[in-house]
C-alpha cells in the first residue's frame, strides 16, 4: 500500500508539473493569462444548481493523494478564509476518487472522507489524513486511518466501526463518485462558486506565485457577489 501510495503521489507531482509548466492551465480549460475564473455554461449550472441547490455555495473538489490539494489546504490562511466568508455560504469539499486506484487506496480515502463528514469531524480530520500521507507516511490504510480518527476527533472505535459499515456511508460515498464522474471532474483541486463560476488557479499562481491565497479569498467573496 505504501507503494501504492507513492506512485499515485509521482504521479499527481509529474501532472502538475506538467499542467503548470504548459502555460499553467488546467488541460481542460484554456483561459488567458488574466482570467482567473470562467462562467459555467447554462447547462453546467443546472447539473450544479441540481445536485447543491440554490444557496450560496463554495464546491471544492481535492484528493487526499493529490500534492498540490496539500499544499493548497497546508497554505491558505483558514481563520481568515472562514472569517471573510459570509455565515451564510456552505462550504462542501467532495473527494476525487478516481486516480490512483491501485490497490483502491484512493477508494479507501474517499469513504474515509464521507464517514468523517457523516460524524462531523471532517474540520479537525483533514489536515492530519494531508499530513499523514504527504508528510509522516503514516496513512496506508484502514486500521492507520481508524487510528487516526480515535487519536484526533477522540471518537470511540465502536462509533467509528458504525459510521464505516453503515449503509449510509456506502450510498454517500456512491453518490458523491457518481457526482464527479456527472459533472466531468477530471483534475484537482477544482473549486466552483454559486453554482456559477469556476476558479482557474493555474491563472491566479501564474500570476501571484505564493501571494495567491489572499487574491484567491478576495476573488472568492467577489464571486459571491455577483
Amino acid at each position: 500500500m505504501i507503494n501504492t501510495k507513492k506512485k499515485c503521489v509521482l504521479f499527481f507531482s509529474m501532472l502538475f508539473l506538467l499542467l503548470f509548466t504548459s502555460n499553467r492551465c488546467f488541460a481542460y480549460r484554456n483561459p488567458s493569462r488574466e482570467l482567473f475564473y470562467e462562467k459555467l455554461t447554462k447547462e453546467s449550472q443546472l447539473l450544479y444548481k441540481k445536485a447543491f441547490g440554490n444557496k450560496p455555495v463554495i464546491i471544492e473538489f481535492f484528493s487526499f493523494l493529490c500534492p498540490h490539494c496539500y499544499e493548497f489546504y497546508r497554505n491558505i490562511d483558514k481563520k481568515i478564509f472562514k472569517n471573510k466568508i459570509p455565515k451564510n455560504v456552505k462550504i462542501i469539499r467532495i473527494h476525487y476518487s478516481k486516480m490512483g486506484q491501485e490497490n483502491g487506496f484512493a477508494t479507501l480515502l474517499g469513504y474515509t472522507w464521507v464517514v468523517a463528514k457523516m460524524l462531523n469531524v471532517e474540520n479537525k480530520i483533514i489536515g492530519p489524513i494531508f499530513d499523514g500521507i504527504h508528510n509522516t507516511e503514516t496513512i496506508h490504510d484502514y486500521k492507520s486511518i481508524k487510528k487516526l480518527f480515535i487519536k484526533i476527533t477522540g471518537i470511540t472505535s465502536n462509533t467509528f466501526d458504525a459510521a464505516w459499515n453503515s449503509n449510509i456511508a456506502k450510498t454517500l460515498f456512491e453518490k458523491e463518485y457518481d457526482l464527479v464522474e456527472k459533472l466531468d471532474i477530471n483534475l484537482v483541486p477544482d473549486i466552483y462558486i454559486n453554482n456559477k463560476y469556476v476558479i482557474n488557479l493555474s491563472s491566479l499562481y501564474n500570476n501571484y506565485g505564493d501571494n495567491l491565497y489572499s487574491h484567491y479569498i478576495n476573488l472568492v467573496l467577489k464571486l459571491l457577489k455577483k
